[in-house]
């Protein structure tokens, strides 16, 4: 008390040396700080719940503009127990994939999710943009395969996600998945590939590739060779041509090892990548040709004589430079 009395005198000097009244006025300078803190505080609360305030609002809005079209999606998720693939989503870019989770019940602006599947993740997911992917069905003569929403609820256990329940989104949509852009290979030659076994990634470099593009097709006639059509930092696109003979498995999910090749206009030299491939897809080519979609699962360096492999997650890195370059 004795301090307090103190330092209040201490003002009330101050106030004197200065034209003050001499008389501390406690209420004015109490209005005074909740006329600067209180503005301060909504504005950081508007700026910190913004992605939940604009996606409340806009549910709001399809809420009563399209309510049935929803409510029947929504219906139809849950009573066919669709899988959907749970993958975070920053900037209009897909991230890293959390789960994979069927449609429990919607209720209350919330749809709970049955895990099926989970990654390991540090993330604090409250609130946090999200994209879920299904197989594509049609809805009214439309395709729908996606929707954008925020993480309502996570629970974990360290890194292991328990259970996870998701804000009912602004609408569904038909997403063409596509992480990066694909270069078209205009003429064989400009990427050349040579592909060995996943089984040889210890080893690969001491054998003959199994399979290979080849720099004159014109003289290969019916002989097996590989053809590039386009190209990504994430994966690329090839063709086996006249498929026969010894060749790697090739069956989805079978992991190939390919070193690239690509021409560089600007040196105009050939830049090398190797990788770790997985086959995703695979369909038939023109003229009986095995067509391959290949995603890029780790990077290899050459350390001592030796390759070791890094995991990559969606692309690597250097090839993406690299690309982008090429496109300036």
């Amino acid at each position: 008390m004795v301090r307090f009395l103190a330092q209040s005198n201490y003002l009330r000097e101050v106030q004197r040396t200065f034209g003050g009244s001499g008389h501390l006025d406690v209420q004015e300078l109490l209005f005074r700080t909740l006329s600067v803190a209180v503005p301060m505080a909504v504005v950081y609360v508007l700026w910190r719940y913004r992605l939940l305030i604009l996606h409340v609002a806009g549910r709001w809005a399809a809420r009563l503009l399209r309510g049935r079209k929803r409510r029947a999606v929504e219906n139809y998720l849950v009573s066919r127990g669709v899988v959907i693939e749970v993958c975070l989503y920053s900037g209009g870019v897909v991230g890293r994939k959390l789960c994979d989770a069927r449609v429990a019940s919607v209720a209350g602006g919330k749809m709970e999710l049955q895990l099926i599947g989970a990654n390991p993740t540090f993330t604090a997911l409250r609130h946090l943009p999200v994209i879920c992917f299904t197989r594509p069905f049609a809805y009214s003569g439309k395709r729908v395969n996606a929707f954008t929403t925020l993480v309502a609820h996570a629970d974990k256990r360290g890194v292991v996600l328990k259970e996870l329940s998701l804000l009912t989104p602004v609408r569904y949509r038909f997403i063409l998945r596509r992480r990066h852009a694909r270069q078209r290979v205009a003429r064989e030659g400009a990427v050349r590939v040579k592909a060995w076994s996943g089984r040889k990634a210890r080893t690969f470099w001491m054998f003959r590739p199994e399979l290979q593009t080849v720099n004159n097709p014109a003289r290969y006639d019916a002989r097996t060779r590989l053809a590039v059509e386009n190209i990504s930092a994430g994966g690329m696109r090839m063709f086996i041509v006249n498929p026969g003979g010894d060749m790697p498995p090739l069956e989805q999910g079978a992991q190939l090892i390919l070193r690239v090749s690509i021409w560089n206009p600007k040196t105009r030299k050939y830049s090398f990548f190797t990788a770790l491939g997985v086959i995703r897809s695979r369909f038939s080519g023109r003229g009986g040709a095995i067509g391959l979609g290949i995603q890029f699962m780790a990077e290899g360096e050459q350390v001592k004589g030796r390759y070791t492999w890094h995991s990559v997650h969606g692309e690597i890195p250097a090839l993406a430079r690299f690309l982008a370059d090429i496109e300036e």
